[in-house]
């Protein structure tokens, strides 16, 4: 196989991995409740478990896969996941401070005073995380 092949079928495979995994914990019944977001699993015991069960089937495929064609699996680190993901809502808050929000219409009286002070102590914390995780201190 070229480089290609096996990037290209690496690539898909993993990114099917991964999605297994997720099934998984919603087979298990696990559900996300924070302040704005919130993953709801109405997943009864009987799906759940039906779900493993072809979650399995499908990973003794893909380790067949892997073993014959010798994939190498990707190692993902928590530490630099955090580190990007905080890159990405840096950005993301940024882009909701008062002087950007006139883009999506007349901005408020007021709303930019209140929320930009919020916005600079969130962007903090998410600098204290991403350094936690660069550094393993606090």
């Amino acid at each position: 196989m070229s480089e290609n092949h096996i990037r290209g079928i690496s690539t898909a495979l993993f990114l099917l991995d991964k999605g297994l995994c997720e099934f998984n914990c919603w087979a298990k019944g696990n559900e996300i409740r924070s302040v704005l977001y919130e993953i709801r699993n109405p997943l009864s015991p009987a799906q759940g478990q039906t779900i493993s069960g072809l979650v399995e089937e499908m990973l003794t495929i893909l380790t067949e896969i892997r073993d014959t064609l010798d994939l190498e699996g990707s190692i993902r680190s928590a530490d630099k996941m955090i580190l990007s993901s905080c890159s990405i809502l840096w950005v993301s808050l940024a882009e909701i401070e008062g002087r950007y929000l006139g883009r999506y219409g007349e901005t408020p009286p007021g709303l930019a005073e209140y929320l930009d002070p919020k916005l600079a102590v969130l962007t903090k914390k998410l600098r204290d995380i991403a350094d936690v995780a660069a550094t393993g201190r606090r």
